[in-house]
Order: structure tokens, then sequence, then C-alpha cells
């Protein structure tokens, strides 16, 4: 269950990252770093006027010090992370001299690509000062995260669902995550919703992973319970303001260029899931299958006709 665990606690992890910003993205990356390494790594705090010697955390064994830079909602002004960069790598060569074996960027990024100006000062840098140095981008973090002890991720970013979950969902939960789905839609009804395509032919046909096909597998036995409570609600049209919303959130995906997977992942946390809380998860899993399985969202397998 190792790897669907991953898979779903990689869904946590990327919407956490996206969020942090400044001294929460240090921390965050301190905490996966000393879980990792435990005592090979030791994470740092400025001293008043003494500062942190620019050095956000150290790692004994490779004398390597890491400096993070997590800029607000994930962009950079270049001209201010090449400042950053100039001053910090300098400084922690001023303050550790030999013992500082190698210099790390930590960065938390939009879309997780450096500017090129960025790289190349680096670079730069790396072969003035006689040190090797590079980025670690969120993707990296992402790569930690993964490499830690199972228990380790599960107390970070919980577990996945599994059938027994689905099994014990409740409308309680079901509200919750449809009401943080209600603060984000539309209030125009939709089009009906359509019949529903074989679950099997649509993942193959939007090339979903055999994570995702394992999650909706679970989600489906959920959707009789969604279905019944989406009835139950004394506003009729409240199905389909739920599928306009998906439909718009969909949308949004594809046009910013996602890929599948990473859509289904987006999707899940727009039903308020991904918090690594069982029952808010479940429940939001459920929600998701649904409207895959009623078309609501990707891309329906064309059906050739034989005449």
């Amino acid at each position: 269950m190792d790897e669907f665990d991953w898979e779903w606690q990689r869904l946590r992890a990327e919407s956490d990252l996206k969020d942090l910003e400044g001294d929460a993205f240090e921390t965050r990356f301190q905490s996966v770093a000393k879980s990792l390494w435990k005592e090979d790594f030791t994470p740092t705090i400025p001293m008043g006027r003494r500062g942190d010697l620019k050095c956000d955390g150290f790692r004994s064994s490779t004398g390597t010090v890491y400096q993070c830079y997590g800029p607000r909602y994930g962009q950079t002004n270049v001209d201010d992370a090449l400042a950053k960069i100039d001053e910090d790598f300098r400084g922690a060569k001023a303050h550790w001299g030999t013992r500082l074996r190698e210099w790390k960027f930590v960065v938390n990024l939009y879309r997780d690509k450096l500017p090129s100006e960025l790289v190349r000062k680096i670079e730069q840098l790396a072969e003035e000062l006689d040190v090797p140095a590079g980025p670690i981008t969120r993707f990296d973090v992402l790569d930690l995260i993964k490499s830690l002890p199972a228990e380790d991720r599960v107390r970070l970013y919980g577990r996945a669902p599994r059938a027994t979950d689905m099994a014990r969902i409740t409308y309680a939960n079901l509200g919750r995550a449809l009401a943080l789905i209600r603060r984000a839609i539309a209030t125009d009804p939709n089009e009906p919703v359509p019949l529903s395509a074989d679950l099997a032919t649509k993942v193959a046909f939007n090339a979903l992973s055999d994570a995702t096909r394992h999650f909706l597998s679970i989600g489906q036995t959920g959707v009789a319970k969604v279905e019944e409570y989406l009835r139950d609600q004394p506003d009729p049209e409240e199905p389909e303001r739920m599928a306009q919303g998906f439909k718009a959130r969909y949308a949004e995906c594809v046009t910013s260029g996602l890929e599948p997977d990473h859509t289904f992942r987006e999707m899940v946390i727009f039903a308020g899931g991904g918090t690594g809380e069982a029952e808010r998860d479940t429940a939001a899993l459920a929600i998701v299958s649904r409207f895959f399985v009623t078309c609501q969202i990707f891309e329906i397998p064309v059906v050739s006709v034989v005449s």
C-alpha cells in the first residue's frame, strides 16, 4: 500500500508547498531534512544582530550549507533573487570557510522552474568561490519527502483512503467537503448530468496512472452515497451547480497545461481533500469519483458507431 500512500501524500505535499513562503517554507524544509537525515542535519535560527551566518541548515557529513528562498505566491523578482544568491553564497563562504564544502539554494518557485539568470549566477559563484553549488527546487523537496520512512510521511501528510474508509463515509463528512466547493462555484445551473462512461475505458483514454485508477476504483464505491446526499438536498439545482464548479476548475487545469494525474490531484484538493485527515480525504475522493464517472470532468472516450 506504500506506493498508493505516497501518491496521496504527494497530493497534500504539493498543495502544502504551493502555499508556503518565507519562514514557513524554511521551517517545512528543515522539518523534512531533519526527519530524513536525523542527527546529520542541524536546522539553524538567526540570533539577533549575529544573524544566521547565512545558513538555514547544515549537513555535517557533506559540509552542505542550505539557504532557503520562498517568495510570495512562488513568484520571484529576478533582481532580488540574484542579489540574495550573491549575498548569501558569499556570506556563507566568509562565515564557514573550509567547513563549507557544498552550497544549496532551496527555492520554492511556481511551476518548479528557475530563471536562467539564477542558474547562471549560482554556477558563476560556484566557480569563483571554488565551492560546488546548485538549486533544490520544489520537485527536489518532494523527492526528499518521498524518501522519508513511511511512518514519518504518514505523520506529516496522512495516508491514502482505504476501501474500509469509503464504507464508513457519512453525510457529515460529505457536507463539509461540499461546503468548500460551494464557495468557489457559479450560481447558474448546468446542463443535465449525462450518462456515465465505463470507468476503465475513461481512465485509459485520459492517460491516468495506475495509482489514480486505484483511487478512482475505491472512490467509485462511495458514488452512491454522494448521489444519495445530493438527492436529499432541499435545492434541486445543487447537483448542477456542483457540476458547474467542477467543470470550471477542470477547464482551468487543462488551460494551465497540467498533466492528467496532476489535474486529478487538483480536483481532489478542490473537493476539500489533501488534508491528511482520513474522513475529509475519503469524502473528497468520493465526490471527485462521482463527477468523474458522470463525465463532468476529464475527457469522454469517443465511441465509434459500427454501421
